[in-house]
């Protein structure tokens, strides 16, 4: 029974962080974020429910088609899981995850700790 119950909250936790972004409401990046920065949380509303959005900044050191790896200028060593529907953008165009690179610049985006809904990455040009 409580193996059921726990399941139960996990799906209805995962089907609430993916809402956002499979229903199209993905928020921009915010503007205020620049310079040096590593992490950032934010609440903030999404279609009158309130959200956290996880912000994370750094240098690629691994991606495949599911996730995304990530060394902050702190040292911190951060994983982001990706999905389909991440929007992805390199040198401010959009792309797919098979053009993001080790040691590209990137920001990702989270919302409620569910996979990135945004990847903004800036690299050299080919």
């Amino acid at each position: 029974m409580r193996h059921t119950l726990a399941i139960a909250l996990a799906a209805a936790a995962l089907g609430g962080a993916a809402l956002p972004a499979a229903a199209g409401l993905v928020p921009p990046f915010p503007p205020t974020l620049s310079g040096n920065w590593t992490h950032e949380d934010l609440n903030i509303r999404i279609a009158r429910d309130w959200h956290t959005l996880g912000l994370d900044h750094g240098r690629i050191t691994s991606v495949d088609p599911t996730q995304i790896t990530l060394l902050e200028s702190d040292g911190t060593v951060v994983t982001v899981p990706l999905s389909p529907l991440t929007r992805i953008t390199v040198n401010g165009r959009p792309a797919g995850v098979a053009f993001l690179r080790k040691r590209m610049v990137a920001d990702t985006m989270r919302i409620d700790g569910g996979p990135a809904v945004r990847v903004r990455a800036q690299g050299p040009r080919r």
